[in-house]
């Protein structure tokens, strides 16, 4: 069912590419383990990763798009390996100025990892996401992007153990 799930979430991804805007982004990551039900079971097993992504945008209207954005990740601790997935995001954009836009974004990507995380029984985890960004106009039609994406992983249930990593990613994007 899993599998399901992350081939036609991908497919989804793909459907939009044709019209969409392309933002190339870069981040890094860090997080915790959290081996429990809730934030008070917080372990101290630190997690930082590297993030590159494309987000494939879609605007609905001025305020509002819908992107897919495939990404792959490099962890670097505690132990090291990749994880590779699609996640896809609704944004508002609720502050538009001449030279910046303010938004807020959150949706639901799954990945596929090569590490084992402790507390979880599956390397396919689901990731629920929340943002906030600013975007700025650099150019005629070049916009450089700045966000702060808050991401919990875990396998949402579906097998036990269920621990999560609670994560914070900062990255940095241009589209031209």
């Amino acid at each position: 069912m899993k599998k399901i799930l992350f081939v036609l979430l991908f497919l989804l991804s793909l459907s939009s590419v044709a019209s969409a805007r392309i933002i190339y982004n870069l981040g890094y990551g860090f997080g915790l383990d959290n081996s429990g039900n809730g934030f008070s079971k917080l372990d101290k097993q630190y997690y930082d990763y590297y993030k590159a992504s494309v987000d494939f945008e879609h605007f609905y209207s001025k305020n509002f798009s819908l992107i897919a954005e495939p990404f792959v990740a490099y962890v670097n601790r505690p132990t090291s390996g990749a994880s590779f997935g699609v996640s896809g995001l609704l944004r508002y954009y609720f502050l538009n100025e001449t030279t910046f836009r303010t938004f807020a974004d959150g949706g639901l990507g799954v990945s596929y990892n090569t590490l084992q995380y402790p507390g979880q029984a599956s390397k396919y985890l689901f990731m629920p996401q929340v943002g906030l960004g600013v975007e700025f106009n650099v150019g005629k039609s070049t916009k450089m992007f700045i966000e702060d994406r808050f991401i919990h992983m875990s396998c949402a249930s579906l097998k036990e153990p269920n621990g999560a990593v609670n994560s914070n990613t900062l990255m940095i994007g241009i589209s031209f």
